[in-house]
């Protein structure tokens, strides 16, 4: 006898994809790997400088790199945020594949169908989707301390600073920021049941955000948009010469806002449709 979770199981060889099941798509995987891959870039390069500095390091707390007096302690904290900052600004793109490939394969209908409850389906699916953005962020805080900390061992200092509030506090915003527009751009696909509608849409707002444009024209409007939101969120405090457009506070819950209301649309949309 079939229960819920085997329908369209053939001889128990395949299952429908549950809340739980993204991680067994390979798109999946491989955006995953794609965009650890890019962190590693970044922290190869912020371990090169960092180990510069460290050999640089003066009694005042300053050093030369590449013939500028630089803050040491400053310049290693905005540069961890920056060089995590740089790669999460793309893990939405996490968000589009796993929407898109439930309904490229088919498994999102079958889900559906094997669930009567679309609203708790739902809200399972969300769920998963910001639990696992959220393990991969702490693996990359994870991995981008590890190698903080063995670019700046020869500063007692700077291996203190490593775990200090500025940082941890830091690591909280990364992750908010990583969960908050990922969730935001896997419900627009939910929505739209296509993979390069929240590509386009990651794309276009990262492009908004880098190129400083709406920021020129209405600086209220570009604190509105996600992924503004996020840099006003991620970057406050640290020494970057990027200009905010709003407080952490406020970025926090444009964020939110755009996530939230994003899975509210995306959960009525299913409710009101027939599973395909």
């Amino acid at each position: 006898m079939l229960t819920p979770d085997k329908v369209g199981e053939p001889h128990g060889r395949r299952r429908p994809l549950g809340t739980h099941q993204a991680l067994t798509l390979p798109s999946v995987w491989i955006m995953m790997l794609l965009l650890t891959a890019i962190l590693l870039l970044f922290q190869f390069q912020s371990f090169v400088f960092n180990q510069e500095l460290v050999a640089n390091l003066r009694s005042d707390g300053t050093s030369e790199v590449d013939g500028l007096l630089i803050v040491a302690d400053t310049s290693v904290l905005t540069d961890y945020v920056a060089y995590i900052f740089n790669p999460a600004i793309l893990t939405p793109l996490l968000g589009a594949v796993i929407a898109g490939a439930e309904f490229r394969t088919g498994q999102f209908g079958m889900s559906v169908l094997a669930v009567p409850d679309r609203g708790r389906l739902l809200a399972g699916k969300l769920t998963a989707v910001a639990v696992q953005v959220l393990i991969l962020g702490v693996i990359w805080i994870g991995v981008a301390k590890a190698l903080l900390h063995l670019a700046v061992r020869g500063s007692d200092a700077l291996v203190d600073d490593v775990w200090s509030p500025s940082f941890l506090l830091a690591d909280s915003r990364v992750l908010l920021f990583m969960v908050a527009t990922t969730v935001f751009i896997y419900a627009l696909t939910l929505i739209a049941r296509k993979t390069l509608v929240g590509v386009i849409v990651t794309v276009l707002l990262v492009m908004v955000t880098m190129t400083q444009v709406l920021a020129l024209v209405s600086p209220a409007v570009d604190a509105l948009t996600p992924f503004s939101a996020a840099r006003n969120l991620v970057l406050a405090g640290s020494d970057v010469a990027v200009p905010l457009t709003g407080s952490p506070a406020w970025g926090a819950a444009v964020l939110l806002g755009w996530a939230v209301v994003a899975c509210v649309v995306a959960v009525a949309g299913v409710l009101s449709r027939d599973a395909k």
